[in-house]
């Protein structure tokens, strides 16, 4: 039993790569498709949230289970704080189950890189994390059904010196097979070369978004992330099917 659309195995020989990034399950779902079962009901997240990865990676196979399909955070009774304004306000509404926040039209968008590091990060992304969870909070979410995730080790530093300890701030790799009701997205990419890096491996997106029980909150610049067409089609998706907000 396993999942081949989530994060390949983790192979640190370079010699040894090109033999083992593709597992054993893989290898016998390609060879014996019609021997192989997939499980079509999922118990965990919103419809809303569903719809984007099932459509994506399971062709549109994935069903959302009655007790699950409506799941928000107004239906386990969150409101608004009142004294949170703006497009944060926008964001945190939770009647709305899915929410990205465009940071492409802001001048500070950029991801910057430390000195003597191959990872990245972006301090625009990790201040509007911050604002989100403290909105989050003063609704009375408990700290520990939230969830930030990013792709960059040096962007999982930043937040993290930036929030309570109590939320789990974690790379994708360190959130497969978890789930919190709220999940925070932070992209990180964003520069004029239209560089993902491994953010082409789709399958970090998936796991990525399905954490998510009730609210997913996804932040990036997506003029930088929309040269790849399935974040284009992420962007259109929410654009239509929950609330698009564009952070200037």
């Amino acid at each position: 039993a396993g999942d081949h659309k989530q994060l390949p195995p983790t192979v640190l020989n370079l010699q040894a790569q090109k033999i083992l990034s593709t597992s054993l399950f893989e290898k016998l779902i390609e060879l014996y498709p019609e021997r192989s079962l997939m499980l079509r009901v999922q118990y965990r997240m919103n419809e809303k949230i569903m719809e984007f990865p099932s459509k994506v990676f399971y062709g549109g196979l994935l069903k959302a289970h009655e007790s699950v399909k409506e799941r928000t955070l107004s239906s386990l009774g969150y409101e608004l704080p009142e004294n949170v304004k703006g497009p944060i306000r926008e964001a945190l509404d939770p009647k709305e189950p899915i929410t990205l926040i465009d940071t492409s039209l802001h001048p500070g968008k950029w991801e910057r890189q430390r000195r003597g590091s191959t990872s990245r990060e972006n301090a625009l992304e990790a201040s509007i994390v911050k604002k989100v969870l403290e909105g989050f909070l003063e609704m009375g979410v408990p700290p520990e059904e939230i969830g930030v995730i990013t792709p960059y080790d040096d962007q999982v530093d930043l937040i993290k010196s930036q929030i309570s300890d109590s939320i789990e701030v974690s790379s994708v790799d360190g959130f497969q097979g978890k789930e919190k009701e709220v999940i925070v997205i932070s992209f990180v990419r964003s520069n004029k070369e239209k560089d993902l890096g491994f953010l082409e491996d789709l399958r970090r997106l998936n796991v990525s978004i399905t954490r998510a029980k009730s609210k997913l909150v996804i932040v990036g610049d997506f003029k930088t992330l929309s040269s790849h067409p399935v974040y284009k089609s992420l962007r259109d998706y929410v654009k239509t099917h929950g609330r698009l907000i564009l952070y200037r």
